[in-house]
């Protein structure tokens, strides 16, 4: 049902409508129209921030994922998830976004991304652009999330989602699983790019790195 495009360079307009931040990055949504066979601009996206410089360099839309529950999934079939993820923020120490959709101003359309939670590297570090490439099941509950930076082995996390925590919140569980690493033929570790790219089944059993 969406089309999600990163523009992880372009000088994203902050909250204040003004202020612009250098190679911030924003993602626009597109949805799918059965009656007119196109895709229709939805809504434009830029990266969470608390009013500080966080914004810039973070190359939000760098990588993104939807994911949607079955195969015969509608626009208001729920839930709807959105992964983008911003390579740069923090000094190159990346960060992953999370994104449900929800009913709009109309209150009865499914047309509004909210952000729900951020998701960080279980061992975090500057330099190394923690969600350089995104992959999620169909049902959202599994996501993998490489690091990589040039000279650099590079791995790839394994996480799962929880159900809503159980204080009826919104808020998303995500839980740290497995880290991967790749090794040259020699035993080494430097150098390999693994993680360049990944692909995940839809049913999240299978993940190619």
């Amino acid at each position: 049902n969406f089309v999600v495009a990163g523009s992880p360079y372009i000088n994203a307009l902050g909250a204040d409508g003004s202020t612009r931040f250098y190679n911030s990055g924003l993602v626009k949504t597109y949805i799918w129209a059965p009656s007119t066979f196109s895709y229709g601009e939805l809504n434009t996206l830029t990266g969470p921030h608390d009013g500080s410089s966080n914004l810039e360099n973070a190359n939000f839309g760098w990588s993104t994922a939807v994911s949607e529950p079955t195969d015969n999934s509608g626009r208001a079939s729920t839930p709807k998830l959105l992964f983008v993820s911003a390579p740069g923020y923090d000094s190159d120490t990346g960060i992953v976004h999370m994104y449900d959709c929800n009913v709009g101003s109309d209150g009865s359309t499914y047309d509004t991304w909210t952000q729900q939670v951020a998701i960080q590297s279980n061992d975090p570090d500057a330099g190394q652009r923690f969600g350089h490439k995104i992959q999620a099941n169909d049902n959202g509950d599994i996501l993998a999330v490489a690091s990589i930076a040039t000279g650099k082995a590079g791995k790839v996390e394994i996480f799962t989602r929880s159900s809503l925590t159980n204080d009826d919140s919104t808020q998303y569980v995500w839980t740290h699983r497995q880290t991967l690493t790749g090794a040259s033929a020699d035993g080494s570790t430097l150098n390999v790019a693994f993680g360049e790219d990944i692909a995940m089944s839809k049913d999240g059993t299978k993940l190619f790195v």
